[in-house]
């Protein structure tokens, strides 16, 4: 059972997921995945459509190619639709609105001197578009994406990657802030302190609980006040470490 951390090893680092975590979501990432899978020529509604959806459902938090791989089943109509799905979101992204207290808890951890990093499946562009759109260009010590040789979550690659750029002392002392299972997941993997579920990504509830996690909250808003009361109420599987 890994533990949250120490009176004397407080928190240095909080790694968040971007959409559904820190950016409300409000349908956008469904009406990406939507477009992409028209894209690879699915019928709306059809029989294949529904199926496709369903299992895209069970992948969100995984880079979209990924995704789009596994439910399409060719590599090469799965890139033209990651394409579709990246315009998607990029046209989203002047309507796209914080979660409810999100820039207050990045304000308060930068106060407190505790870094923070954004980890996301989204491509590079969308999540340099998506964080200037909000302002938060220069707010974060370090942002990630999948790319290249980077496995995005559920592998622990992009937690793992911030921890030794910002030359973190113990993986104890991260916190990982997520919504969907792969991101629970990837925090547990890479042995982070407190791995935090949120319910603002609109995940189901059964699939967040059946995540390994220490906490489970409604979102971001409530972080502040799991920091300073690091109470365990959630279960970590031995199975995904």
């Amino acid at each position: 059972m890994t533990t949250t951390p120490a009176p004397n090893a407080p928190v240095q680092l909080v790694v968040f997921d971007l959409m559904g975590t820190l950016i409300a979501d409000e349908g956008v990432v469904a009406r990406a995945y939507d477009a992409a899978l028209e894209q690879a020529g699915i019928a709306p509604a059809s029989p294949e459509f529904v199926a496709a959806r369903n299992r895209v459902d069970e992948l969100r938090g995984r880079p979209t190619l990924l995704v789009l791989t596994d439910v399409i089943g060719d590599p090469v109509r799965a890139e033209e639709a990651t394409w579709a799905f990246d315009d998607t979101i990029l046209e989203a992204v002047p309507d796209m609105v914080e979660v409810t207290g999100a820039g207050s808890v990045l304000d308060a951890l930068r106060q407190r001197s505790i870094l923070t990093c954004v980890t996301t499946s989204f491509t590079p562009e969308v999540r340099r578009a998506a964080l200037s759109h909000m302002g938060w260009t220069e707010s974060f010590a370090a942002t990630l994406s999948a790319h290249g040789q980077r496995r995005g979550h559920p592998a622990p690659d992009l937690l793992l990657q911030a921890i030794l750029e910002l030359r973190i002392d113990s993986v104890g002392q991260v916190v990982i802030v997520g919504d969907s299972p792969s991101d629970l997941v990837a925090g547990n993997r890479a042995g982070a302190g407190m791995v935090i579920g949120v319910r603002s990504g609109g995940a189901p509830e059964a699939l967040l609980l059946d995540s390994p996690h220490t906490h489970l909250i409604d979102s971001v808003g409530d972080l502040l006040s799991v920091l300073d009361a690091p109470h365990v109420d959630g279960s970590r599987r031995a199975s995904d470490r």
